[in-house]
């Protein structure tokens, strides 16, 4: 029986690049302060919001060891896992045991929109190479790829280490998840904007991206959700709303790196193409502020 380690709450890490593309540990041990000073529970690192298909298979590696030491046992860390190739998802796999990370996120290879067989086979070899729990990612709009309920199924089934699911793509289709596959079982959602929504259907919980900049006000709302305060939740969450809806509007990747630069944490750069923000963007987000910790 694994047990479930993650959390109703984490937030999606970016990744902290330097002027010369190269990974940061600067900005790793400034941004791991950061995040556990304000209380985040957990880090998702090496996802989309950390630029993952942008990183080499030794960059990714180097990420899950330099943050897990930074960390050490003060948050849970998961370690997002995706290649195109099923090889290199294998040694990620691999790697992230190796790195003590405490669960693995497994997305599907991007832009192959391989099929439901493929993706059972490329599951099966990372549970195979790694005893690490897994949450898996469908995101179709990311990967022209939707895990289809009945193959989940036969996955959580046949790899007891599946225990959730970040769903990104049909959120109405949650609630036959939980019934088929149990309580035990999380699903979560990535979307800030709609986590009131996606909770009435059945979603147990976030890995943030806004928590980047507001990690205590998230937590509080996820707080007030499993208070079944959804009222004042509702009214926390219209707070946000406008500055959430700037940050996705800009590019929330290069925002959010900006704003915590801004605010004397080295988050670093993007790496191309993905850009930085324009003299009037700057303009427009300067008065977002850090919480003091």
């Amino acid at each position: 029986m694994f047990k479930n380690p993650f959390l109703p709450y984490s937030v999606a890490m970016v990744t902290p690049f330097d002027q010369g593309g190269a990974i940061d540990e600067t900005g790793i041990k400034e941004l791991i302060n950061y995040y556990r000073g304000n209380g985040v529970p957990a880090l998702l690192i090496s996802g989309s919001t950390g630029e993952q298909h942008s990183m080499t298979i030794p960059e990714k590696v180097k990420l899950y060891h330099e943050v897990k030491h930074e960390v050490q046992s003060d948050l849970l860390v998961y370690g997002g896992v995706a290649s195109f190739l099923t090889k290199d998802a294998v040694i990620l796999a691999h790697e992230a045991e190796k790195a003590n990370l405490d669960a693995m996120m497994v997305g599907f290879p991007p832009y192959l929109r391989i099929t439901q067989s493929e993706a059972y086979q490329y599951v099966s070899a990372i549970c195979s190479s790694s005893k690490l729990p897994i949450m898996l990612y469908n995101n179709p709009l990311r990967t022209g790829f939707n895990l289809e309920h009945s193959t989940l199924i036969r996955m959580a089934n046949d790899f007891p280490q599946i225990v959730a699911l970040k769903e990104a793509g049909n959120p109405d289709r949650v609630m036959q998840v939980k019934a088929a596959l149990g309580h035990d079982f999380l699903v979560l959602s990535g979307s800030d904007a709609t986590i009131l929504d996606d909770i009435k259907k059945g979603y147990d919980g976030i890995t943030s991206v806004a928590g980047n900049i507001y990690p205590h006000e998230i937590k509080h709302i996820m707080q007030l959700i499993q208070a079944n305060n959804h009222e004042q939740a509702s009214a926390e969450v219209s707070k946000l709303k406008v500055s959430i809806e700037m940050i996705i509007q800009l590019g929330a990747i290069k925002t959010i790196k900006h704003i915590l630069m801004n605010n004397g944490i080295a988050a670093g750069y993007c790496r191309e193409p993905l850009s930085q923000l324009t003299i009037t963007e700057h303009d427009l987000v300067k008065s977002i502020k850090l919480p003091a910790f």
